[in-house]
Formats: C-alpha cells, sequence, structure tokens
C-alpha cells in the first residue's frame, strides 16, 4: 500500500483586537529613511542612545523610530477613552499589519545600538564601514580579532632536516 504524504496546512490565527492588546497606544512611532547612507545610519544610533528609543522595521520594510509613552487616553481596560474623536492616525490604524500580529515575522526591532550595527555589519556592510571610521565611540569599536600566534622558526640540522630552536 503505497502512503501519499498529505501537505500540512497552517491555520492563521485569528489577528489580535485592538481591544485586547493596546500596544499601538504605548509608543509614538515616526517613519525614518532606511539607513542607506551613513548620516541614516548615524542618525538612527543617535535615537538608540536615548532610553525608551527603539527603531522598528515592519514587513514592508518600512523604518521607524518608536518612542515609548503610553497615550494619555488609553484607558486601563485598553480602551481608547476618545475613540470618536481620535485623530486622524489612530483612524488609519490596521490592526491586521501591526507587529502583535505579524505572525511570519518579518518584523524587525532593534533596542540598542549593538543590535543596529550587527544588523548593518551584516546588510549595509559599505555603510557600516563608513560608520565605524567616524561615528563609532570606543565602547561599539569592534574588538580587534586575536592576533596570529608567532610560529616558532626552525633550524635547518644534519642532513637537511628541520629541528626546532
Amino acid at each position: 500500500m503505497n502512503r501519499v504524504p498529505l501537505p500540512v496546512v497552517q491555520e492563521t490565527p485569528e489577528p489580535v483586537e485592538c481591544t485586547e492588546c493596546g500596544k499601538c497606544c504605548t509608543y509614538v512611532g515616526v517613519e525614518i529613511d532606511a539607513p542607506d547612507r551613513a548620516k541614516d545610519a548615524s542618525d538612527i544610533l543617535w535615537y538608540l542612545y536615548h532610553p525608551n528609543v527603539y527603531i522598528y522595521v515592519d514587513g514592508n520594510e518600512d523604518w521607524s523610530v518608536h518612542f515609548e509613552s503610553r497615550c494619555d487616553n488609553l484607558g486601563d481596560d485598553l480602551l481608547c477613552r476618545i475613540y470618536e474623536q481620535r485623530p486622524h492616525i489612530c483612524r488609519g490604524f490596521d490592526n491586521r499589519t501591526c507587529e502583535v500580529n505579524d505572525h511570519e515575522h518579518t518584523a524587525l526591532t532593534m533596542h540598542t545600538p549593538a543590535e543596529f550595527l550587527d544588523w548593518l555589519r551584516v546588510n549595509r556592510k559599505k555603510v557600516y564601514k563608513k560608520i565605524q571610521k567616524r561615528y563609532l565611540p570606543p565602547d561599539l569599536q569592534p574588538t580587534p580579532a586575536e592576533p596570529p600566534r608567532e610560529r616558532k622558526k626552525q633550524k635547518k640540522g644534519k642532513k637537511g632536516r628541520m629541528r626546532k630552536s
């Protein structure tokens, strides 16, 4: 009897509703340029030198800087106290595309300069090299690789064989 393996269909979980989470109301996010130039990468380092600030890259590769700051209108029940009069920016938010509902894990979050530099070193090598030369303080400079050990010189002994000195 031949068995045919059937594909496993993974169900996408239902999206978390805003009234169950409220995460988007705990920060202010501002769109920024991707670090394709040294200036933009330097700006990102500056953001990350501050507490309660992190960089978020969504699944569409849109970059933003997030400042952790809970909205005064978010109630303890995670409901907006001014929902009917909420600002335009809140009205445009879609919980189906937020980081909480990113089940494919396409988003990237970086909280420290070191995390960003690791990403930059791998993904924007030329920009990283420019940043490293001019904008990295000593504590963020990469540690130099251990120098190769010197091999002991060998002298020729009788009959042209090598012997240790």
